[in-house]
């Protein structure tokens, strides 16, 4: 079943972004901590925001020079701007009173961060059904990834999966088709994953200093692209760190097809640009208790680009 939600026009309402200010960064100027904090922006742009009464501190207009102390609640009201393009749809695996799956399509972020705000998943979700207007998700797809996602529709729901996905017990298991055939028929990766400066970002990248990381990898098919070997494989990931797969399988030497972030070794490539997409990465399974019944529920989606390749 599918589900499509298409706003009047790519431009949103704005959004409120609130952040407090921690014992680290009292003293610092409205203007100086915006810059800090906030990269997306230079100081010229953040000061003209400030100027134009944008950012407020405890419900006051700030100027630029005012002192910031612990404590203290920061409010940046963000005009309406105009979103890029992105899928507009979803598709429905599961639903019942207190859970929701639903089949993400590439090019579909989940929540709302960056430039967009209305043409994310959470947003369609909500929007869809009165029923889904405080779904809220208990585990997080990559913007490029496809693929299967449970949302916690009551209290019920969204506790009983949250601590599901903090105790392991919630599984995932992923489809890709990775560069190069020279993997092992199984094995565990576990470099450590650590966020990192990427330009004006922070990304996660395979670190010795990282958190310690598990995912196991099984080859189900080999293949040639022309001169490329390929693999397709599947990837099941025991600790949750973001970006993991994709980060554990290039530091493998196997790049996940398509990848323009993670080269060899698990780190960026030098001309990556994070949150592009591209790539042939889907959630394919899903398993997890359900929060009423205790019956194990077990769903399976199978990507579009399965039978291109």
């Amino acid at each position: 079943m599918t589900r499509k939600l298409a706003p009047a026009d790519a431009t949103n309402l704005g959004h409120v972004y609130r952040a407090v200010v921690g014992d680290e960064d009292a003293g610092q100027s409205v203007l100086a901590f915006h810059v800090a904090r906030f990269r997306h922006s230079d100081e010229a742009a953040w000061r003209q925001s400030i100027a134009l009464g944008r950012v407020r501190v405890n419900g006051r207009r700030a100027d630029a020079d005012d002192v910031l102390r612990a404590g203290d609640e920061l409010e940046f009201h963000r005009p309406p701007w105009q979103e890029p393009d992105a899928p507009e749809r979803f598709d429905v695996a599961f639903e019942d009173e207190d859970v929701l799956v639903v089949v993400k399509p590439a090019g579909l972020q989940v929540l709302p961060a960056g430039p967009f705000k209305t043409r994310t998943l959470l947003e369609l979700v909500r929007a869809s059904s009165p029923e889904r207007a405080v779904a809220a998700p208990a585990h997080r797809l990559g913007r490029g990834t496809s693929g299967l996602i449970a949302f916690g529709k009551t209290p019920r729901g969204r506790s009983s999966l949250a601590r599901q996905f903090r105790e392991l017990s919630l599984v995932k298991t992923y489809l890709a088709w990775v560069e190069g055939a020279r993997l092992p028929d199984s094995f565990a990766a576990r470099e450590p994953i650590a966020r990192v400066a990427h330009g004006p970002l922070k990304i996660f990248v395979a670190a010795e200093r990282g958190k310690e990381s598990l995912t196991r990898v099984r080859v189900l098919r080999r293949a040639r692209a022309g001169e490329r070997e390929r693999a397709l494989v599947a990837a099941q990931p025991i600790t949750g760190r973001p970006d993991q797969i994709r980060i554990h399988l290039a530091a493998a030497g196997a790049p996940v097809v398509g990848d323009p972030l993670f080269g060899p070794g698990g780190t960026p490539k030098s001309d990556a640009t994070p949150g592009a997409g591209g790539y042939l990465l889907h959630a394919t399974a899903l398993s997890f208790s359900h929060p009423a019944t205790g019956e194990r529920v077990r769903l399976r989606s199978l990507p579009e680009w399965l039978a291109r390749e």
